[in-house]
C-alpha cells in the first residue's frame, strides 16, 4: 500500500523542516514528493531519501503561479494514482493533516480505506497564536503549546484522492469536483500559529526575489492576530458539527463547487475555538531534538 504525499515551497526554512519530518514518520520518506519553486535559492533541510522536483521558470505573480503550480501538482497525483498508489494526500508547507483521535485509527489507514472515487476535503483549522499564549517552547509539540484557532472555508482544502482530478488554484478545490468534507480529517495550517516566527518567515521570503503580490498576501494575514485577541474563543466540540454541516452546503461556479461558508461564527471567517486537550500530540515539536 503506497501514499505518496505532495507539496510545493519556495524560500521557506520554517516549514520545510517540519514538514519533511511529520509526514516522513507516518508515510516514510521515499514516498514525499517537494515541489521546489525555482532554482534561484538553496533549501536549508535535510531532503535524505525524499523526491525533490525543480521547477524552473515559475511566473511570481502569485495568481498565475498558484495555477501553473496546480497544474504541475494535478498531473504529478494523476500520474501517482495511474501507476498504482493506493491514495494522493497534497498540503501546502503550512498544513498538516491528521486524524481526529475520536475517530480512532491512523491517517495512512484512513486514506486508504476511502473509496475508489473519493477526493475529500479537510476540515480546516487555522491554529493562531492567542494572547495567553507565551513564547513557544520549539522543543514541545506545537499543540500542547497552541490552542487557540479558526475553524474556516479558507483551509477546508481538497488534499486527499484517490481518483484523478484537476486542482484549482490554491487547492482549495478540485475542477467539477463535488464538496466532502471529512470532519474528523483536520488540515491544521500553521502560518500564524508563532507570532515571530510569522515574522521571520516574511523576513525571509523578502530576501528572494519575488512579485509584491506574494509580499502583500502573506504580510497581510499579520491581522488575525489582532483578530484572537478581540474575541474569546468557543469550545471546539461544541460548533465543530454546525460548521461542518454549513461547509457542506456547497456553493455552485462555473468549474465546479466552493465549500460553503460558515454564516454565524463570531468571527466573519468562521469559529474562533480553543481546541480540545485531545489534539495535545497530533503534531510535533516545531524543531528536532537532534
Amino acid at each position: 500500500m503506497t501514499i505518496k504525499v505532495l507539496t510545493n515551497v519556495r524560500a521557506d526554512a520554517v516549514f520545510l523542516d517540519l514538514w519533511i519530518r511529520y509526514y516522513g514518520a507516518i508515510f516514510g520518506r521515499e514516498n514525499l514528493h517537494i515541489m521546489l519553486d525555482g532554482d534561484d535559492w538553496e533549501p536549508q533541510s535535510d531532503l535524505t531519501g525524499t523526491n525533490v522536483h525543480v521547477v524552473k521558470d515559475l511566473p511570481r505573480d502569485r495568481a498565475r503561479l498558484d495555477n501553473q503550480t496546480a497544474a504541475w501538482q494535478s498531473r504529478a497525483a494523476n500520474w501517482f494514482l495511474k501507476r498504482g498508489a493506493r491514495a494522493v494526500l497534497r498540503t501546502d508547507i503550512d498544513e498538516f493533516v491528521a486524524l481526529d483521535p475520536a475517530v480512532g485509527g491512523d491517517l495512512p489507514g484512513y486514506l486508504a480505506a476511502l473509496g475508489p472515487e473519493d477526493r475529500v476535503a479537510a476540515f480546516g483549522v487555522d491554529v493562531v497564536q492567542g494572547p495567553q499564549e507565551t513564547a513557544l517552547d520549539q522543543t514541545r509539540p506545537i499543540l500542547a503549546q497552541r490552542r487557540n484557532a479558526v475553524i474556516t472555508h479558507e483551509f477546508t482544502k481538497l488534499v486527499a484522492v484517490r481518483q484523478a482530478l484537476r486542482w484549482r488554484s490554491g487547492f482549495h478545490r478540485g475542477q467539477h469536483v463535488p464538496v466532502d468534507v471529512r470532519q474528523g480529517l483536520i488540515l491544521f495550517h500553521l502560518a500564524m500559529f508563532d507570532e515571530d516566527i510569522a515574522r521571520q518567515r516574511i523576513r525571509d521570503r523578502g530576501l528572494i526575489a519575488g512579485d509584491p503580490s506574494q509580499s502583500t498576501h502573506i504580510t497581510g494575514r499579520l491581522a488575525r492576530f489582532d483578530e484572537i485577541r478581540q474575541t474569546s474563543p468557543l469550545a471546539y466540540d461544541d460548533v465543530a458539527g454546525s460548521a461542518w454541516t454549513q461547509m457542506m452546503q456547497s456553493v455552485a461556479s462555473p468549474t465546479g463547487p466552493h465549500v460553503g461558508r460558515i454564516a454565524d461564527g463570531n468571527l466573519p471567517r468562521g469559529y474562533h475555538v480553543l481546541l480540545p486537550d485531545r489534539f495535545a500530540g497530533l503534531l510535533p515539536a516545531a524543531r528536532s531534538a537532534g
